[in-house]
């Protein structure tokens, strides 16, 4: 098409000179019946000059449309979500507030009755305020993980609660697709695993809950906020 489109462009120029020249009297020497290779090479010049401008519209449209996309998906959430839970079987409903780990990359929204805090590298603690043994703790896994030792591992850590170990249905929600997760328990405790096979940052909590009083459920829904990177 750029080759069609210059011959076109040349035929017009050459058409324009031959008009001018064609009342011309006998004295011209003849030199004006052609383009010179100077017109020609002007042309080529005027042509590439717009292809390149618009090539330069183009990337622009093209980074502008990048620009907008990552801003959108670097929009800042919400600084509190209602979150609806149970423990010991009542359900109830109260605002978490967005909270920002200092210890890994991600944040999530937090139950007033809980409190997030580093505890050691690489893992944190996410626990009730009136009793520090009830808890989850959550960790970021690395991107290249090998799936298969993640789960391996896993179920040694159950098995040392309680050899038998057992697979639990997770949620139906995207957030859980892929995921795993296992439980052991003892008379009084109850340990859930939750392996999340996230594509962009995987990551695992375990809850530590009581037989007693259940606070699986709340610890199960603020960590399904869990998400990779900065609020800002």
């Amino acid at each position: 098409m750029k080759m069609i489109a210059k011959w076109i462009l040349l035929t017009g120029i050459l058409g324009v000179i031959l008009t001018g020249c064609g009342t011309s009297d006998d004295n011209n020497d003849g030199t004006n019946g052609a383009a010179s290779s100077e017109d020609i090479e002007q042309v080529e010049q005027n042509e590439n000059a717009a292809t390149n401008n618009n090539g330069a519209d183009e990337n622009q449209n093209e980074e502008t449309g990048l620009e907008e996309e990552n801003t959108e998906d670097a929009s800042p959430r919400n600084p509190e979500q209602t979150i609806k839970y149970q423990v010991n079987g009542e359900t109830k409903e109260e605002t978490a507030f967005l909270k920002e780990s200092d210890n890994q990359n991600y944040s999530l929204y937090v139950l007033p009755e809980y409190e997030l805090t580093a505890e050691e590298p690489n893992k944190d603690s996410l626990y009730l305020s009136e009793n520090g043994q009830v808890f989850m703790r959550i960790e970021i896994l690395p991107t290249d993980m090998q799936w298969d030792t993640i789960v391996e591992n896993t179920k040694a850590q159950l098995a040392a609660v309680n050899e038998e170990v057992e697979t639990v249905d997770v949620p139906s929600e995207d957030f859980f697709k892929d995921s795993i997760a296992m439980k052991s328990s003892t008379d009084e405790d109850i340990v859930t695993a939750y392996i999340i096979k996230n594509g962009e940052q995987p990551f695992k909590f375990t809850i530590f809950s009581k037989k007693v009083s259940d606070y699986s459920d709340a610890f199960l829904q603020m960590g399904k906020t869990i998400k990779a990177g900065k609020t800002n």
